[in-house]
C-alpha cells in the first residue's frame, strides 16, 4: 500500500484508504468496523491495538511491518472490538475499555514467562524466594506465603512488561515487609525506581476481569 488516497483491497477486504502527509498516518476505512488508524512506531516491538477515550480504533505498527499485516490482526480482533465499543456505547465506567489488546496467551505459555521473570528480578534484586506458582486466581494478581513461596496470577503475562514486573516486584516487596504499611510502600517505590503509586494507578486500567 503506498501514501495517498483512493480504495485498495487487503487481505481479500475492500477497503478505503487514504494517508495523512504530515505524519504518514494511514486511514483505513474497514468495512462494519469504520475508520482504523494505522500509526508507525520505530520503537514498537509488536502490533499494538488499542481503542482510544474518543472511541478510534488505533493501530501502533511496528516499522517494517507491512499494512496488510497489520490490518489482518486488526479483522482478527473484530469480536475484542466490538465487545469495547459496545461498554463504551453503553457509558459503562465500573470497567472501562482496557488501553489495548494484550497478547493472547494460555496459562502454560503464560509460565513460561512468569517463572523465569520472577527469579530474574528476585536475583536482581538480592532477594530470596521459595516456590513460584503460576496461579488463576479471581482477583489477585499475586501473593507472598510463608517460605519465599510466590503465587503470581497466570494474566500478569498478557499486561504491557512494566506492569507485569511491577506485580511480580509488588509480591517481592512482601519478603520484606509482610503489611501494605508505609514501610512496605517504601521498600516497593525502591524496587521500582521511585513509580510505586504511578504503576498502582495504571494497573487499575487493567482489570483482571476483562483479561
Amino acid at each position: 500500500m503506498h501514501p495517498g488516497a483512493g480504495r485498495a483491497t487487503l487481505t481479500g477486504k475492500e477497503c478505503e484508504v487514504s494517508v495523512t502527509a504530515t505524519t504518514g498516518e494511514h486511514i483505513i476505512i474497514v468495512n462494519g468496523l469504520g475508520a482504523v488508524y494505522l500509526r508507525i512506531n520505530r520503537k514498537a516491538r509488536r502490533i499494538i491495538l488499542r481503542l482510544t477515550e474518543e472511541g478510534e480504533i488505533a493501530v501502533t505498527v511496528p516499522r517494517g511491518v507491512p499494512y496488510g499485516e497489520a490490518l489482518d490482526f486488526v479483522l482478527s480482533r473484530r469480536d475484542w472490538i466490538a465487545q469495547q465499543q459496545a461498554r463504551r456505547d453503553r457509558g459503562e465506567t465500573g470497567l472501562p475499555p482496557l488501553p489495548y489488546e494484550p497478547p493472547t496467551l494460555d496459562r502454560a505459555a503464560a509460565a513460561a514467562i512468569l517463572e523465569p521473570r520472577i527469579r530474574e528480578l528476585a536475583s536482581s534484586h538480592g532477594l530470596t524466594i521459595g516456590r513460584i506458582q503460576v496461579k488463576a486466581q479471581r482477583t489477585l494478581w499475586g501473593s507472598c506465603a510463608t517460605g519465599g513461596r510466590i503465587s503470581i496470577n497466570w494474566k500478569a503475562a498478557r499486561l504491557p512488561d512494566h506492569l507485569r514486573d511491577y506485580v511480580i516486584l509488588h509480591e517481592l516487596a512482601h519478603l520484606r515487609h509482610r503489611n501494605h504499611g508505609p514501610h512496605y510502600w517504601h521498600a516497593l517505590d525502591k524496587l521500582v525506581g521511585g513509580d510505586a503509586k504511578v504503576l498502582d494507578r495504571e494497573l487499575r486500567r487493567w482489570p483482571l476481569k476483562l483479561l
